[in-house]
């Protein structure tokens, strides 16, 4: 009986351990308010889940109040705070964790009437149930008015800031503040003889400072005073939506939107080893031949370990009006080992409009995706909810049994509905694949070997109405949906 008990104690041993090493994953739709913008996502030790950004509310539609939201590590609801200063609108732009529960929030605000302008800096001390106890706002004159911010929690713990304003005129002119732990500012530039927006900011560890410019697409590094001292153009014509991850005091990789050959824009990551000199960068890109991949809008690159790299994007984008796209659209992610060469690829969403902001990796090897999502086929107005997908090492998402049913896929089609053609494509991971077609009574009307990631099903000959794709390939691809010929 002895050895009958030990043996049950040892299953149950090595059965909790195992439950206890699966990667939990989710998929959290917030839906509170009538429109809200994901703007940062922060996993904390614990492996509880903040996120933060702006909402509106039906009373107050000219206006934007801070939103921040915590959840447990399963994605279930915790606790939510709305902040509101001297009744401005008000956006939490960056969270950081100090330790001690405690939080640090760097956020924005500026008038309700619709100018944009007596703006400012937002800082603010959060404890662990959401409250709000000590904060200072840094006022710039009253014409300026401020375009977003970015901001970094610096390991002495310093706090970096700036983006740009607009003055008279609607020429963007960049701004950097430094301030301490007690919110003081130490330090602060306007360069209004310069354009531009600065972001991804670090102090580095001689003194100086780097950040990001864009618009001008460099790097760029001032001195102790916040004086210019040196720049260089971002490599291979990187542009807009840049990521930075740093691998130490002097190597990043770097992801951005590659307008090559115009109009197409694709992912494009670089492996840079030194803060201005590209002499030796590794470049990679994803999507050529595609016009609409775009790289997360607040930062898609982020590791623990520099051989599991996340990228991350939206597919599909609606150029006009990226966030309230009338279309399906998709969130992408890559995995690339330290030297950007691409592990697999994944897709979630398809059935609404998704905006990827920003991404993490996490603490159990997956990462977490922070967007927005908007509902167009069923909306008659603006209004976005924020989504956050919890994913393993290896990008899937099996969910908590909750609502949102989000969808995993390592093949897309498209348009649906459409007409003559039907394009396809497919994840990374898979180099040649079989595209199938049938009608509802289960007939083949139409089959293509595709090689690589695209390929293209001509359809001009069918008759409108409702068919079944399959996509398969022997190693273990299995995509299968309805196709709609208008």
């Amino acid at each position: 009986m002895k050895k009958i008990g030990f043996n049950i104690f040892i299953f149950m041993l090595l059965f909790l351990m195992d439950i206890k090493g699966q990667q939990i994953t989710f998929a959290y739709l917030d839906t509170s308010y009538s429109n809200e913008m994901l703007l940062d996502v922060l996993e904390i030790p614990n492996k509880n889940i903040l996120f933060c950004g702006r909402i509106n509310t039906p009373e107050h539609p000219d206006k934007t109040f801070g939103y921040v939201v915590k959840l447990d590590e399963a994605g279930n609801f915790v606790d939510s705070a709305i902040i509101n200063y001297q009744g401005r609108s008000i956006s939490i732009n960056n969270l950081f964790y100090e330790g001690n529960g405690q939080y640090i929030l760097v956020g924005s605000f500026y008038d309700t009437l619709g100018t944009y302008s007596n703006a400012g800096v937002l800082l603010a001390r959060m404890d662990q149930n959401l409250e709000v106890f000590d904060s200072k706002m840094y006022f710039f004159p009253a014409s300026y008015r401020l375009n977003g911010l970015s901001s970094s929690f610096e390991n002495d713990s310093t706090i970096l800031a700036g983006s740009s304003i607009t003055n008279v005129g609607s020429i963007p002119r960049p701004f950097l503040y430094e301030f301490n732990f007690a919110f003081d500012s130490l330090k602060a530039n306007f360069y209004l003889d310069d354009y531009g927006f600065v972001s991804h900011m670090r102090k580095l560890s001689n003194g100086t400072y780097w950040f990001l410019k864009s618009l001008q697409q460099e790097y760029q590094v001032v001195d102790s005073l916040f004086i210019y001292v040196n720049e260089q153009k971002v490599p291979n014509s990187i542009t807009s939506n840049y990521g930075v991850k740093w691998d130490s005091d002097t190597s990043f990789y770097l992801l951005g939107d590659k307008v090559s050959p115009a109009p197409e824009h694709n992912l494009a990551f670089i492996r840079q080893y030194h803060p201005l000199d590209t002499t030796g960068h590794i470049f990679n890109q994803w999507g050529v031949s595609d016009t609409l991949d775009f790289p997360a809008a607040w930062n898609g690159i982020d590791f623990n370990n520099k051989d599991s790299i996340f990228v991350g994007g939206t597919r599909n984008l609606y150029y006009w009006d990226p966030w309230f796209g009338q279309q399906p659209s998709w969130f992408i992610i890559l995995q690339t080992d330290s030297m950007l060469n691409i592990r697999w690829e994944r897709f979630y969403g398809g059935d609404a409009y998704y905006i990827m902001g920003k991404i993490i990796a996490t603490q159990d090897g997956g990462c977490l995706i922070g967007g927005t999502r908007y509902d167009y086929k069923n909306e008659t107005e603006d209004r976005a909810d924020i989504i956050i997908l919890k994913l393993n090492k290896d990008g899937i998402i099996t969910g908590n049994g909750e609502p949102p049913a989000i969808e995993m896929r390592e093949a897309l089609v498209f348009p649906n509905p459409g007409t003559t053609e039907i394009k396809v494509r497919i994840a990374a991971q898979h180099p040649t694949s079989l595209f199938r077609l049938f009608d509802m009574n289960g007939r083949q009307v139409a089959s293509e070997k595709i090689t690589g990631k695209w390929g293209t099903v001509n359809t001009t000959f069918l008759k409108s109405g409702t068919y079944v794709y399959r996509i398969t390939n022997d190693n273990g691809l299995f995509e299968t949906g309805k196709w709609v010929k208008e």
